[in-house]
């Protein structure tokens, strides 16, 4: 059962909100696509973990997602945890293309004439097996069995593990033989090691502590906010900004009409700029004509709101982002 779903991360829809909003002779763009082109292949590869766990029975475990914990002075974050009563199995995704070649100090990846050095996946997943050891053992909880597995998620990737190397030829599978992999780990052990009390303790602590990543992605690459192209872009050529006449939004440049085409630029602006806004400060946004007008369609989507008149303050409404 998924208690924790896999969801896009925020940070990939705040970098591919200012992706839209950056001139395209900005010196930062390309350095952008290549932090979108990263999280999204990270994502794509969860989707394919989660494709098969969701054949896993659903009763046997209790599965998190991007599980991101705190410990000591950092964090460490988990692709998929599986929580049963007979332990606790951690998954870790690659998807990297073209050759991984494991070695007992490194994984190296070479790549259309590239080479790129990583840390040893395994070496990653004994960290991380530690960390929630100390974590489980902070908050008190019984010692449980916690094993981890590295899933290469593309089909395509040859994978090579050093001679000898044994703990990676047991914990490196393709993400087609991670069934059978859960399977292995859920009969090893033939009775549960703690009872379902302690489950539903241990669910609430990992959903309680999980604190996500949120970057700045304006200070990540150095850019100022009076670099952001600003109004609301036309849905059917891209273009900015469209003009907005009597409740409808009209792109100038290819004649397209919408009438919600300012919803993804409301969610844009949070992503970019702050959790909350004014009046103004959204009116501005999308080169709105008055104060009237702009009340009206944050009426009309429900905004939360506090204070009154110039100083009301908006924020996004439940599900919005």
């Amino acid at each position: 059962m998924f208690v924790k779903e896999l969801t896009l991360p925020l940070n990939l829809l705040k970098a591919e909100a200012l992706e839209k909003r950056m001139p395209l002779n900005h010196p930062k763009l390309n350095a952008l696509r290549l932090f979108i082109k990263n999280l999204r292949s990270g994502y794509n590869g969860e989707r394919k973990i989660h494709y098969y766990l969701g054949q896993i029975p659903p009763k046997r475990f209790l599965i998190f997602h991007d599980l991101r914990l705190p410990y000591g002075e950092g964090y460490f974050q988990i692709d998929a945890l599986l929580l049963s009563p007979r332990g606790i199995l951690m998954i870790d995704g690659k998807n990297h293309s073209g050759k991984l070649t494991i070695e007992k100090n490194q994984m190296i990846q070479d790549y259309l004439d590239n080479r790129v050095i990583y840390e040893n996946p395994i070496a990653q997943a004994q960290r991380h097996n530690l960390l929630l050891t100390y974590f489980l053992e902070k908050h008190q909880i019984p010692p449980i069995p916690i094993d981890s597995l590295v899933s290469i998620c593309k089909s395509s990737t040859e994978v090579c593990i050093s001679p000898g190397y044994t703990a990676a030829q047991k914990k490196v599978c393709r993400v087609g033989d991670l069934l059978g992999k859960i399977d292995v780990f859920y009969h090893q052990q033939n009775k549960n090691q703690i009872d379902n009390k302690t489950i539903e303790k241990i669910k609430k602590l990992f959903l309680k502590n999980h604190t996500p990543l949120i970057t700045d992605i304006l200070q990540k690459f150095g850019i100022i906010k009076s670099e952001i192209i600003t109004g609301v872009q036309c849905p059917n050529c891209f273009q900015f900004p469209m003009k907005y006449k009597r409740k409808i939004w009209c792109c100038p440049t290819c004649q397209f009409i919408s009438q919600d085409a300012y919803i993804d630029a409301i969610r844009e602006y949070f992503f970019l700029h702050t959790p909350s806004f004014t009046n103004m400060e959204i009116r501005n946004f999308l080169h709105l004509p008055s104060t009237r007008i702009t009340a009206y369609f944050l009426s009309s989507l429900n905004f939360p709101n506090t204070g009154t008149t110039k100083g009301r303050i908006y924020y996004p409404p439940k599900n919005f982002l």
